[in-house]
């Protein structure tokens, strides 16, 4: 966004300080133009009351302004947020910067000329209003560089202090060395978070603060800044500061929302997005006018999925036959007139593997956390059937005789797959196959699992059976795959084929990534009575009607196929049990207690995407909620003072002391008035982390 200078003007305090005042507009191209300032606080600079753990300190400026003409700076508030910002100058560098706050305005409405305007601008309060929209990984330095960027401040650098490392006697930079993940900031419905909010999101289990002072960015925590500075007595102006104790709490309450999504992927039509000309069928194919089984639409229209051009999406709309639903067909055969009417062919003739994709979806991100504790269930509905209405009775005027067939010559399907891991740019690193299992005569698993590089249509595959797999099918109406079997006659299954559930079971990669899963054309099947030559039943698709797909999922299951529990975690500290307040603390990025593969609010190793399960900080190694409590419990457990009154001006950042009561204090609300070189401040004792008797309870 190209900046260019709008307006300028500049005063002088009472002890002689120099500050220039340039408000930028966004693509202007004039020549900037010398406005006027009130005589009386021209520009006050301010910090709103916060606590010693509040990750985001913002500031807000108000300038006042000297207008000559009716609605002279009216224009500034027609415009988006952020395009509009204002650099405070002071003795020659940048002192502050923000842009102005579009929502608030104020100007006398009964003068036309010679009033007062007041112009409020702020540092970090556009990000309230501007939603996240990155994706995958990124570090915190890269999270904290665009959150930075969004608020469209200028800044002479960022400084940090921060105590925190991976390990005990790590060297490595904390921002550098962890990652969030981009999922977490969006709801299920895609609906993603504020800025701010991730912002907070991702700095507050870490006890990191961010503040905008003197021209520059400070990242800090408590227990780092107690070592950082030698504290700078303050100098009070007046007789009216005043002392007095800052919170005491009873204890903490940590949540900690994990965002652990069990559904990988769902590719799911949504059904009201499919759209075109209605088809009808009937109960039967004698049935009499009105006896209406259900109707149905091809179409190219959809949402939901990515299909291929030779697929069409479909919509079936129940009457008295099936469920209303939605998916990806390929084939839909019916009459075109009832009673003695003729088949007619929608969309494409049935076929075997085509070798090309019929539809896809999205993306997941799965870690390699504790693998061999889980599994990767893949589950597709398919309707591969032979009647004219699938969803009732084979009878006469329902093609009893070649569902019969369908029964007696598909006795084993198969739909092609690719399952891939993909690293962040996109390349396959590998695939899933377990093309040895279907071309075998057995039911063994262990020539299954994932193979480096990309992977071919014949790698990987779906599969349909029923109970003894002689004269039953385990297609026709929808039905959902089983655990991939070979050519296996004999009579029984292990009891953990049914045991297990629908679909089948994936070991996870032993390398962290994200995982796409893409549908082949086709479906094959094969006859118990092959024989030893194990051929596809070719004749089948001449007599196939419906060839449909929908209701896609992959979910992460336990090492058994049962569905995990996800819970929010929730940790208690004692902090003063004569105290009577609670602190409260939400937080939506941290540690688990044990991490799991697709937990989206874990923090990350950077180098090799492995959730972190602990971080160290003033000696101690233990979870980031835990280490919070300790920062929490050793700044809330005892009396700290809270000093409060005008000041000489404090335009640096730092530690702050006092000459009656010393200690170390760091400044919680401040407002400068420039003009008279003061600042309105408090100022709070903190402590070092200290986490020596402090009881933790999980609750």
């Amino acid at each position: 966004m190209s900046m260019n200078l709008l307006y300028t003007s500049g005063f002088h305090s009472l002890n002689g300080t120099t500050y220039e005042v340039r408000i930028y507009r966004k693509d202007y191209s004039g020549e900037p133009s010398e406005i006027a300032l009130s005589a009386e606080d021209p520009l006050t600079i301010e910090w709103k009351e916060s606590d010693k753990l509040d990750p985001v300190a913002s500031s807000s400026a108000t300038l006042r302004l000297y207008s000559d003409s009716d609605r002279q700076f009216v224009d500034l508030y027609t415009i988006e947020a952020g395009s509009v910002r204002m650099d405070v100058i002071r003795d020659g560098s940048l002192y502050w910067s923000g842009t102005l706050d579009t929502e608030l305005y104020e100007e006398p409405y009964a003068y036309k000329t010679d009033y007062i305007v007041s112009l409020t601008f702020s540092d970090f309060a556009i990000l309230d209003r501007i939603n996240y929209d990155l994706s995958g990984f990124l570090t915190m330095r890269e999270l904290l560089t665009n959150a930075i960027g969004k608020s469209c401040i200028s800044y002479s650098g960022m400084t940090e202090y921060i105590s925190t490392a991976l390990f005990q006697g790590s060297s490595d930079n904390l921002l550098d060395i962890l990652s969030v993940l981009s999922d977490n900031y969006y709801d299920e419905d895609g609906e993603p978070m504020t800025w701010r909010e991730v912002l907070e999101s991702a700095l507050q289990p870490l006890a990191l603060s961010i503040r905008q002072k003197g021209g520059f960015l400070f990242l800090y925590d408590l227990n780092a800044l107690s070592t950082a500075f030698n504290p700078e007595e303050t100098v009070w102006n007046s007789d009216d500061s005043s002392m007095e104790c800052d919170k005491v709490y009873n204890d903490i309450l940590l949540k900690f929302s994990p965002y652990e999504e069990t559904t990988l992927l769902h590719a799911d039509v949504q059904e009201d997005s499919v759209e075109g000309s209605e088809h009808t069928v009937w109960i039967g194919t004698e049935a009499q006018s009105g006896e209406v089984g259900f109707t149905f639409i091809l179409s190219d229209t959809g949402k939901g999925v990515e299909k291929s051009s030779s697929a069409k999406y479909f919509r079936i709309n129940s009457v008295y036959s099936g469920d209303d639903c939605a998916g990806i067909a390929w084939t839909a055969r019916t009459f075109t007139a009832m009673n003695g009417g003729n088949y007619v062919t929608y969309g494409n003739a049935p076929c075997a593997n085509q070798s090309s994709m019929l539809f896809k979806t999205g993306k997941a991100y799965v870690g390699i956390t504790d693998r061999s504790n889980y599994r990767i269930n893949i589950q597709l509905s398919l309707l591969f059937d032979t009647r004219y209405n699938p969803f009732e009775e084979a009878c006469k005027s329902n093609e009893e005789g070649d569902y019969d067939r369908l029964k007696n010559w598909a006795n084993f399907v198969y739909v092609p797959i690719k399952v891939l891991l993909k690293d962040d740019s996109g390349n396959v690193i590998y695939h899933y196959q377990n093309s040895g299992v279907k071309n075998s005569t057995s039911f063994s698993h262990g020539s299954a699992g994932w193979r480096a590089g990309d992977a071919t249509w014949e790698d990987c595959w779906l599969c349909w059976y029923a109970g003894n797999r002689k004269n039953e099918t385990g297609v026709g109406g929808w039905s959902t795959n089983k655990q991939i079997i070979g050519y296996y006659r004999g009579e029984k299954l292990p009891v953990l084929f049914d045991k297990m559930g629908q679909g089948d079971y994936l070991e996870l990669p032993t390398t962290a990534g994200w995982i796409e899963v893409y549908i082949g054309t086709g479906v094959e099947c094969y006859d118990y009575e092959s024989g030893s030559s194990w051929q596809l039943r070719d004749d089948i698709y001449d007599i196939t009607r419906w060839v449909m797909y929908r209701d896609l999922k992959v979910t992460l299951t336990d090492k058994f196929g049962n569905d995990i529990e996800t819970q929010d975690e929730e940790l208690r500290a004692w902090i003063n049990r004569d105290a009577k307040e609670q602190l409260k603390i939400d937080t939506t990025n941290g540690t688990m207690e044990h991490p799991t593969p697709t937990a989206r609010g874990q923090y990350f190793r950077s180098f090799d995407r492995t959730p972190v399960a602990t971080l160290c900080r003033a000696g101690v190694t233990d979870r980031a909620e835990r280490l919070l409590c300790g920062t929490a419990y050793s700044n809330y457990a005892d009396r700290h003072l809270s000093l409060s009154g005008e000041a000489e001006i404090i335009t640096s950042f730092g530690v702050r002391t006092d000459r009656n009561e010393p200690g170390m204090y760091l400044i919680t609300r401040e407002k400068q008035y420039l003009l008279e070189d003061t600042s309105d401040i408090m100022m709070v004792q903190f402590e070092a982390d200290n986490y020596e008797g402090i009881k933790y309870e999980t609750v």
